[in-house]
C-alpha cells in the first residue's frame, strides 16, 4: 500500500513573489489637494473648493467622509462612496464664513485601503468683510480768489473724489445749488471710482454778481453711509445773494424714437425777481443717437430720442436781475418696450455695418432663421406676431439699426455684425447694447475691417442673459440672403 503525502504548491508571478500579487488586489486611495485653503471669503457668501478621492488600486475603495469643523462654517457635498478602480470621486466643500476670523477644520478620509485607513486633510479660510464702497472728497470748500467781474477771466480750482472702500464707487449725478457763475469743467457723474482710486473734478468761477457768488456741489453715490456730499463753493467773498432755483418736472422714463415734454415752468425766484429766462441744454444722450431738444428758451421744452439709453437735460433760470442759477439736471431712461431689444451703432460715416439676429441652427444670410436687412421680418414663432423678430431700423450711414422682439420664444438668439460697405470709409468700431425685458444687459465693441463678421455672442431666453462669444472676426461666407 503506497501513502501519498500533500503537496504544497507556491504560484509565484514572474514579476515577484506571491506578497506583491496580493498586494496589487487591494484599494490605494489617494487625495488632492493636500490642504484645502480657501484664503479670504466674504461674510454670508458661501465659496465651494473641489475635493478628489480617487483610487489607485484594484479593488474597489470604500471612502467614508468626516469633517471636524468646531465652527459649523465647513460643509460637505457628500460624504460616502465607492470607487471603482482608476476612478475619481468630485466632492465639494463649502465655506460659508460668518465672522471676521481665521476658520481651520479638519477632513479625515477613511477608506478600505490597508496602508492608509484614515487621511486627515487639514482645511483653512478667512471671513473678510463684504466689500462696500467709501466716499471721501476733499477739500470740502472751494474758496475762489478774487476776480474782477469786469474783466473776462476766470478762477479755476479743483477737488478730488477719493475710494477709500473695498468696492467699486458709483457716483451718480453731481448736482449744483446756488450760483451760476460756478462750472464743472470736469463732471464726475455716472462715473465709477475703484477701491483705492480717486477722480478729480475742475470747477471754474467766472463771476457774474459784484456782490460775490455762492453755491455748492452735491456729489450723490452708492455710499450707504454718505449717499449725498456736499461741497461749499464760494468766490468774491460768497455774498448774500438769493438766486434763482430751476425746476424740472422730471418724467421717470420714455420710449426710444418717441418724445417728451419737460416743464420747467415750477422755476422761482426767493426774492421775486421775475420773470425768469429759461435756458436749456442736452447735457448727455447714447453714442450714435441723434436725439435732440426744442425750445431752448422757454419754460419748457421737448426731448425727442434718437435710440434707447439715457438723456440729460439741464435747465438754468436767470431773475429780472440777470443772476444766473446753477443748473438742474433731469436724466431720463430710453426704455425698450419690447422684451428683447439689440442696437447697433458705429463711429464712421459712409460706412455700412449690418446687424443679424439669428436663430439657434441657423448660419448669416440664410432665410427665414436670420433676420437681417434683406429678411427683415420673419415668422419665427407660433404663437403671432409678438415672437417674430422685426428689423425696425436699417442705417446705411452710421447706425442705429436694431432688431426687437416684443416677446420671445424660450431659446437661443446669435447677435452677428457684418462690415457690409465702406463707401469711403475705413475700419471702424461697432457697438452693440442688448435690453432684456427694459433693462441694458450687455454692451460689446469690436473694430471691423470690410466685410468682417463679428459673432458677438448669444441671448439666452426667457432668461435674459448674454453669453460672450470669443472668436476674433471672420471674412463673411456671402453677402446675401438665400
Amino acid at each position: 500500500m503506497h501513502r501519498f503525502l500533500p503537496t504544497l504548491v507556491v504560484l509565484v508571478s514572474c514579476g515577484g513573489g506571491p506578497e506583491v500579487g496580493l498586494r496589487n488586489l487591494t484599494p490605494v486611495v489617494a487625495v488632492a489637494p493636500e490642504i484645502v485653503e480657501f484664503g479670504e471669503a466674504i461674510i454670508g457668501e458661501p465659496q465651494v473648493e473641489l475635493f478628489f478621492v480617487s483610487n489607485a488600486g484594484k479593488r474597489d475603495l470604500e471612502v467614508t467622509l468626516t469633517l471636524e469643523d468646531e465652527s459649523g462654517v465647513y460643509a460637505l457635498s457628500e460624504a460616502e462612496q465607492d470607487i471603482p478602480p482608476d476612478e475619481s470621486w468630485e466632492i465639494g466643500i463649502q465655506f460659508l464664513p460668518d465672522s471676521l476670523v481665521d476658520y481651520d477644520a479638519t477632513l479625515l478620509i477613511a477608506s478600505n485601503d490597508p496602508d492608509n485607513p484614515l487621511l486627515a486633510v487639514p482645511i483653512f479660510g478667512t471671513g473678510i468683510p463684504i466689500p462696500t464702497p467709501d466716499i471721501d472728497i476733499q477739500p470740502l470748500v472751494l474758496d475762489f480768489d478774487y476776480v474782477d467781474p469786469a474783466v473776462d477771466v476766470l478762477s479755476v480750482q479743483f477737488l478730488e473724489i477719493f475710494n477709500t472702500g473695498t468696492a467699486d464707487l458709483h457716483i451718480g449725478a453731481a448736482d449744483q445749488e446756488g450760483s451760476g457763475a460756478f462750472q464743472l469743467t470736469t463732471d464726475p457723474s455716472y462715473g465709477i471710482v475703484a477701491p483705492g482710486a480717486s477722480t478729480p473734478v475742475i470747477v471754474t468761477y467766472t463771476p457774474v454778481n459784484s456782490d460775490g457768488d455762492s453755491g455748492a456741489i452735491l456729489v450723490n453715490s452708492d455710499d450707504a453711509d454718505e449717499p449725498t456730499v456736499q461741497v461749499i463753493l464760494t468766490g468774491n467773498g460768497g455774498g448774500n445773494v438769493d438766486y434763482p432755483v430751476p425746476v424740472i418736472d422730471c418724467p421717470a422714463s420714455m420710449s426710444p424714437f418717441g418724445s417728451i415734454t419737460l416743464d420747467g415752468s415750477d422755476s422761482y425766484d426767493p426774492g421775486g425777481n421775475e420773470p425768469l429766462d429759461f435756458i436749456w441744454q442736452l447735457t448727455l444722450m447714447p453714442q450714435g443717437s441723434e436725439g435732440f431738444i426744442t425750445n431752448l428758451i422757454t419754460d419748457s421744452t421737448d426731448l425727442h430720442s434718437g435710440i434707447a439709453g439715457d438723456y440729460e437735460v439741464q435747465l438754468q433760470v436767470v431773475n429780472s436781475l440777470g443772476i444766473t442759477s446753477a443748473p438742474d439736471r433731469c436724466l431720463v431712461p430710453a426704455s425698450p418696450e419690447d422684451d428683447l431689444h439689440v442696437e447697433l451703432t458705429w463711429d464712421t460715416v459712409n460706412v455700412d455695418l449690418d446687424l443679424h439676429l439669428v436663430e439657434d441652427g441657423s448660419e448669416i444670410f440664410q432665410r427665414p432663421g436670420d433676420c437681417n436687412f434683406c429678411n427683415g421680418t420673419p415668422q419665427w414663432g407660433s404663437g403671432g406676431a409678438e415672437d417674430d423678430p422685426d428689423l425696425a431700423i436699417d442705417d446705411r450711414s452710421d447706425g442705429p439699426e436694431n432688431t426687437r422682439i416684443e416677446s420671445p420664444a424660450d431659446g437661443t438668439y446669435h447677435i452677428k455684425v457684418h462690415y457690409f460697405d465702406n463707401v469711403g470709409g475705413p475700419a471702424t468700431t461697432a457697438t452693440i447694447t442688448v435690453w432684456a425685458y427694459g433693462a441694458e444687459v450687455f454692451s460689446s465693441q469690436k473694430i471691423l475691417e470690410w466685410n468682417e463678421v463679428w459673432d458677438v455672442g448669444q441671448v439666452n431666453w426667457p432668461a435674459g442673459t448674454v453669453g460672450v462669444d470669443s472668436s476674433d472676426p471672420y471674412t463673411a461666407p456671402t453677402r446675401a440672403c438665400y
